[in-house]
This record gives structure tokens, C-alpha cells and sequence, in this order.
């Protein structure tokens, strides 16, 4: 992972390739943007926009929206970016059900393994537990429309989706169903559900599976005592506790200090410990001492925290010069980051940059000094391109886990997505984590967004690309 690479590497060239055949696959000419402090992003700019004229060149019968014979859609624009721009956001715990399957669960290639009973009659007393594959994509519509949201709601919809079926079982019910009508099913009370009506066995199956799995998800949750250790990742990321305060930079650090004294996971230590330096710009030299004390890293995690320093983060005040936040005379400053204000739950106040640029490319109020275009934008455009392509009525669909391209979709059984305006496409050079995936989707409710990687990634999956950086 190259800062200011003089000779282009071949995974750059690779890339800007790639970006050509989605562009020429989309009928996209586009504008081309990118983030001016990234000398990585400028270069891939520079390499795409030469590449892509040699392609318009060649291919004298290609068409792109925008161009003559096609000009009720503006051209799109291209904003590249550089995952070393915001090194927070893959850190932090994200409590959406895709997020939370990929962080805390095996997966891989969307193939999950999850313990579920087996299914005989009504009348059989015991049960037996084996363990099923389940593969999290395009295919399982109640995925599409489940992964982006919170994992609470995820099990309360799943209950009420079972409760419903039981309900409406003729002779078939429940015997605890009435008493807690509101509240979420037990994995037990789904099973005996799923025994009770063989005639819905297709559908509760799938009801099932998901409730397994989201079940699974939240006795990590609990075992790991994750509902504490995402308020002091919240407060460090905004800034402000959960009643709005902004609390002293002694009292977090000693809380910091605390925590990583009692958290058993070295991972976990690594990663409260890399959110506090990068929310804060990095702690004073004394505090960085008794901070790594008490994380007992290993010489492999210390080198990964380390490696943060690569990508412009500083681990000690006064070096470097990052920008998601600063500390000045022991006073935190409030972080960049900003609070979730379509959020009802506490521990998921913090808000992905990725999401502030979505806003305003939407609004068309994008920096121009920030994120510079390769060639002037015309004038209407100098927004974002102003013209965003805005939803007429439907939904966009989004890529599974695996997918290196996303959009986005409100319900998976709707109708195709009907936009007017450009197509706004989204590439993240170094990886796009979950909660970008999921700005991205809800920014896709009004205007079409396509949004790219050179993959998708995890928490472990960052820090283990952080430890390979020489």
C-alpha cells in the first residue's frame, strides 16, 4: 500500500482497468474526482482518466450517457477515495445484522455454518442439534432486506414474521405465543413454531435460519460485553457520551485503561486501542506508555498498530497531521465524525465519513477544493455533479458480501429502480467496510449510488491488512 508511489505499481494498474470495464459495462464516461490530500487517489485518477480516453478512442461505436445522442442523462462522476482517509470507521463495532455476521462469525465467500435443532413432528420431545450452511447473498431475499438493519430490529422482525405464520395456522399454535406478543421470540419457542406447522415448513425454514444466525450474533454480543465497550467506542469516534457531554481526556483515558485491563481478546485490546489513537490524533507520549501496558499486545499486533502511522494516523500528539480529530491542553475537541441523528439506539451514534460525502455529493455541495476534478466540471456541476441521478420510484439493488460493486435496495420484491439525473459512482482504494455499505445504501433512497472496492472488509481484515504494510 503505496502513499506516493513514483512508478505506478501493477495493482494500481490493475485497478484502473477495472474501473474502464465497469465504466464502459454502465455506458459511464464519467467525471473524475478524488481526494486532494490523497496522492494515492490522484495518481489512480491520472491513470483511469488516460486509460478510459484510450478505450473512447477505440471504440468508436460505444455510446456513454451524457454524449449526443444520449443527453437525457448527465454524465456520472467517479469519486475516488483512500481508505487511509478514514481509518476509524473500519474499527469501530457496527450493530447491523451484515456488520455484525462478518465481525463477529465465520464466513467466507457468504457461506456460513450456524447450529439450528432438526425439525420432526409436533409430537417428538427431544431435539437434535446439527450444524447447516447458509449462504448470505443475492439468492436469500430476507438477507437482501434484513443485513443493513440493526440487530434488534432484525429479531424482532423475524419474531413477528413467526408469530404471524402461527397465528394464522389453523389448530396450529403456540401455547406461550399470546402471553409475550411484543417481545422476541426464543430460539426455543421458534423451534417448537417450526414443529408445530409443517404446512409453512419452507418459509419458517428460512425464518429460522436467520433467527439462528442473528441469535448467534447476539450471545457474542453479550458474552463480550459489547453494549460497554460500544458507549466508550461511541464517545471516542463523536466526541460526546450517550446524554451529550463531552467528557475529559483523563477520564477516557483511564476508562481506556480500565477496559483494556479487562478485556480477555487481544484482538478486542488492539481495536479499542487503535480507535482511541485514531479518534484522538494519536495520546501523549506518557499515556501511549501505560495505555500499552495494559494491552499486553504481542509483537505481530504492536507492529500492526504501529503501521497506523503509514497511513497518516499518529500514535503520539504532535505528529503527523490527521484530521479525524485533536486533543489540545487535555481538552477533547469534538471528533469529525457525527452523530447518527436517524439513530434510536446509543451504540450507533457515530457516523462514517463516508456518509457527511454522500450528503453532500447528494446536495451537490461537495468541496470542489477538497475533492479536485481531473478536467474542469462543467459548470452546473460543480457540485458533485449537481445533477444527481434522483430515484422516480422503485429500488436499486445491492451487492452481496463478496461483491466488489454495490447498490442498494429497500425491499428485495420491489420493482426495478427508476432514476433521473447522473449515476454517482463511489470507489474506496484499500477496502470498504460495512458502515460504508450501509451509508450507501441509505443514500441510494433518492439518488442512485454504485459503490466500489478493491474489497470488502471486516475489523480483523484491516488490522491484518495493517500488519502486511512494510
Amino acid at each position: 500500500y503505496l502513499r506516493s508511489p513514483s512508478t505506478p505499481p501493477p495493482a494500481m494498474i490493475e485497478i484502473a482497468d477495472k474501473l474502464v470495464t465497469v465504466c464502459a459495462t454502465m455506458n459511464e464516461y464519467p467525471h473524475i474526482r478524488f481526494r486532494s490530500t490523497s496522492d494515492l487517489c490522484k495518481t489512480l485518477a491520472d491513470i483511469f482518466h488516460n486509460k478510459m480516453n484510450e478505450f473512447v478512442g477505440n471504440n468508436t461505436n460505444w455510446w456513454y450517457y451524457g454524449d449526443a445522442a444520449h443527453s437525457a442523462r448527465d454524465r456520472s462522476t467517479l469519486l475516488l477515495l483512500d481508505r487511509a482517509d478514514d481509518c476509524l470507521s473500519p474499527l469501530v463495532h457496527e450493530f447491523t445484522y451484515q456488520a455484525m455476521v462478518n465481525d463477529l462469525l465465520p464466513i467466507e465467500d457468504d457461506r456460513i455454518t450456524f447450529q439450528a435443532e432438526t425439525v420432526g413432528t409436533a409430537a417428538e420431545n427431544e431435539a437434535e442439534t446439527i450444524a447447516k450452511d447458509a449462504l448470505l447473498n443475492e439468492n436469500d431475499s430476507l438477507w437482501v432486506e434484513l443485513r443493513g438493519k440493526h440487530i434488534a430490529d432484525v429479531i424482532q422482525i423475524l419474531s413477528n414474521r413467526i408469530r404471524e405464520i402461527v397465528n394464522s395456522g389453523s389448530g396450529a399454535a403456540l401455547s406461550k405465543t399470546g402471553k409475550d406478543s411484543g417481545k422476541a421470540l426464543s430460539l426455543q419457542q421458534m423451534a417448537n413454531a417450526l414443529k408445530a406447522l409443517p404446512e409453512y415448513r419452507e418459509v419458517m425454514s428460512k425464518l429460522s435460519q436467520h433467527m439462528h444466525i442473528s441469535h448467534q450474533c447476539m450471545e457474542i454480543f453479550n458474552r463480550q460485553n459489547l453494549l460497554d465497550m460500544s458507549e466508550l467506542e461511541q464517545t471516542l469516534a463523536t466526541g460526546k457520551n450517550d446524554e451529550g457531554r463531552a467528557p475529559r481526556l483523563a477520564d477516557l483515558i483511564s476508562e481506556v485503561e480500565t477496559a483494556l485491563q479487562n478485556i480477555p481478546s487481544s484482538m478486542m485490546r488492539l481495536r479499542l486501542l487503535a480507535i482511541l489513537i485514531t479518534s484522538q490524533n494519536g495520546v501523549r507520549d506518557l499515556d501511549k506508555d501505560r495505555l500499552f501496558v495494559a494491552a499486553r499486545l504481542s509483537d505481530a499486533e504492536r507492529r500492526a498498530l504501529m503501521n497506523l502511522q503509514k497511513l497518516g494516523v499518529s500514535i503520539v500528539q504532535g505528529q503527523g497531521n490527521n484530521t479525524m480529530g485533536s486533543i489540545i491542553m487535555g481538552k477533547r475537541l469534538v471528533s469529525r465524525a457525527v452523530a447518527e441523528s436517524d439513530s434510536e439506539y446509543s451504540s450507533s451514534r457515530y457516523a462514517c465519513e463516508l456518509k457527511n460525502i454522500l450528503n453532500d455529493m447528494v446536495k451537490g455541495t461537495l468541496s470542489i477544493d477538497t475533492y479536485p476534478s481531473v478536467l474542469p466540471l462543467p459548470e452546473a456541476g460543480t457540485g458533485a455533479v449537481a445533477s444527481a441521478r434522483t430515484r422516480v420510484s422503485g429500488s436499486v439493488r445491492k451487492g452481496g458480501a463478496s461483491s466488489k460493486w454495490s447498490r442498494s435496495t429497500e425491499r428485495p420484491k420491489s420493482k426495478a429502480a427508476s432514476y433521473s439525473g447522473a449515476r454517482q459512482i463511489v470507489f474506496v482504494v484499500g477496502g470498504m467496510c460495512y458502515s460504508e455499505l450501509r451509508a450507501l445504501n441509505e443514500a441510494s433512497k433518492e439518488t442512485e449510488f454504485v459503490g466500489g472496492s478493491t474489497r470488502f472488509i471486516n475489523p480483523t481484515n484491516f488490522i491484518q491488512d495493517l500488519s502486511m504494510l512494510s
